[in-house]
């Protein structure tokens, strides 16, 4: 009797598969849970809006509290007690580069209502947030 073997090779394939993010914009006061993200091209990061009066909106590290031309604005989200579901706004990571973000809403800028996505040694968190605080 002949016995003939198939060796069948399995190459794994590895599913990419991109992240969704979760930040809550004013849970406990003036702050962006978590402040700071890392973040890769193809996830997608979704700002839920707890309370009071918040926006997500886009400026430079440079100008914390001053809103880039063309850049990404959800537009200033009312949230009272009760309000189900939670308005939400979703960002796609188009590149894995900074982005830096702030509270339209009056003195919530200065008051240290920021957030960066993806942010570096050179351009950190705690450097973003201290210009906005002085600004």
């Amino acid at each position: 009797m002949r016995f003939s073997t198939a060796i069948a090779t399995f190459v794994p394939i590895l599913a990419v598969s991109a992240a969704n993010h979760q930040v809550l914009v004013g849970e406990g006061g003036l702050t962006y849970t978590p402040s700071s993200l890392q973040a890769q091209t193809g996830d997608t990061v979704n700002f839920i809006f707890q309370a009071g009066d918040h926006s997500v909106t886009q400026s430079t590290f440079a100008n914390p509290c001053t809103k880039l031309a063309g850049g990404i604005d959800s537009g200033l989200r009312s949230v009272t007690a009760g309000t189900t579901p939670l308005p939400q706004f979703s960002v796609a990571v188009a590149e894995n580069t900074p982005l830096f973000f702030f509270c339209s809403q009056t003195n919530h800028c200065k008051e240290g209502m920021v957030f960066a996505l993806n942010p570096t040694a050179t351009q950190t968190f705690a450097e973003f947030q201290a210009k906005a605080e002085a600004s």
